[in-house]
């Protein structure tokens, strides 16, 4: 080759290496603004690592934040009196809170129209067609979304979107958001103070590949209405023989999918700030933006049976518990029964299900009624396993 020559061709080749490596960040709004329960500790500290993680990214992606405009307006906490308050301190006190109370609730009106507002430019079609992706962090209630097929369908165009924690626990009641995200928040037994276990049923999966084939984890795990197992690849699930409280169905905790030409990473764990702080979440969350922003590859294809099979593991472990019998045992005869025959774990799954919707006891409760709410719980798990030995 030819000085001339050879000159020509590195001068292209150093050309194309500089555009490639200062090719534009992808670009995600976060949001974190709530309409409903606020997870302030984890949302403040959300908010300091994103950043963080965006810059060790190497300029891959950036973030812009929809945060909220401000304190919103708040009375404070209701007085208590004391016992060395006198009635005259006690009604100044009352005076004081509703004079507090009717404040806020006039500056409410107009803090909800900003947030109306930052929604409206924020998340319009004109603003979405110049970001790569969303994240809903810790978002809940109804948000004011301005459009939610408009939302879903610039997903599906080929775009990302990324709720984390509380995710599930928003727009509860629009079904084009709901049905993207795969689920709806429908309490959490496993609550924020407890470690429980986990299965990772993909560890090459490069979204979960952090985690162990068994791990514990403390952090608020959801369970949800609005689950379809047929719609998302699960890569995390509850271990529900070693976790507690136990539950005969099944509770999936992390899950991709494919949304038309984009993708969608959920993950439940985010409630506590402790985990917003540790290196393994960090790992697992830069991973599904990376993931969901197409900058690395890995399965996505529905696994229905995973969800079936999480459920008869989690009868055969709540039966073992309640009715005192041999779980072990249970749990194989239920896999092989679902190997032989997979529309029957399907149908197992749903029936376990129905023990989510079942009344739970209130403090106030009766006894009577205490009694009657444990026998339909005995009574439905009773059945379960009849439908597993028969």
């Amino acid at each position: 080759m030819k000085p001339s020559a050879f000159l020509t061709a590195l001068a292209l080749g150093l050309f194309a290496f500089s555009s490639v490596a200062t090719a534009a960040p992808k670009k995600l709004l976060v949001v974190t603004i709530t309409a409903g329960f606020r997870h302030g500790p984890a949302i403040e500290a959300a908010e300091k690592v994103l950043p963080e993680l965006a810059e060790k990214s190497g300029g891959d992606f950036a973030f812009e934040f929809l945060s909220e405009p401000g304190p919103k307006p708040n009375a404070g906490p209701k007085p208590v009196r004391t016992k060395l308050m006198t009635d005259a301190q006690w009604v100044d006190e009352e005076v004081k809170y509703k004079a507090a109370e009717e404040k806020a609730k006039g500056e409410q009106g107009a803090w909800n129209a900003k947030v109306k507002e930052l929604f409206a430019t924020k998340l319009s079609a004109a603003n979405l067609a110049t970001l790569d992706g969303v994240i809903f962090c810790n978002t809940t209630g109804d948000l004011p979304l301005p459009d939610g097929d408009a939302l879903a369908n610039w997903v599906k165009s080929g775009k990302a979107f990324i709720g984390m924690h509380a995710a599930t626990d928003t727009l509860k009641n629009m079904q084009s958001y709901y049905d993207m995200i795969n689920g709806s928040f429908a309490g959490h037994p496993w609550g924020g103070g407890g470690t429980y276990t986990f299965a990772n049923h993909e560890p090459s999966h490069p979204v979960v590949a952090m985690f162990q084939p068994e791990f514990q984890w403390k952090d608020e795990i959801y369970q949800y209405t609005h689950f379809n197992p047929e719609s998302v690849r699960v890569l995390l699930s509850i271990d529900m023989a070693k976790s507690q409280p136990q539950a005969p169905y099944h509770v999936p905790v992390s899950w991709v999918r494919n949304v038309g030409d984009g993708r969608l990473f959920y993950t439940n764990l985010g409630h506590n700030a402790s985990t917003w702080t540790d290196a393994t979440y960090q790992q697992h969350i830069t991973a599904g933006i990376r993931w969901a922003l197409k900058l690395i590859d890995g399965p996505a294809e529905v696994n229905p049976a995973v969800s079936a099979q999480q459920a008869l593991k989690s009868i055969a472990a709540t039966a073992g518990t309640m009715l005192k019998l041999d779980a072990a045992a249970l749990e194989a005869k239920a896999l092989a029964k679902a190997k032989a025959d997979p529309a029957w774990a399907t149908e197992m799954a749903a029936d376990g299900d129905a023990y989510r919707t079942l009344p739970t006891p209130k403090k106030e409760s009766t006894p009577e009624e205490i009694e009657k709410a444990k026998t339909a719980k005995t009574d439905l798990l009773k059945k379960l396993v009849s439908q597993i030995e028969n």
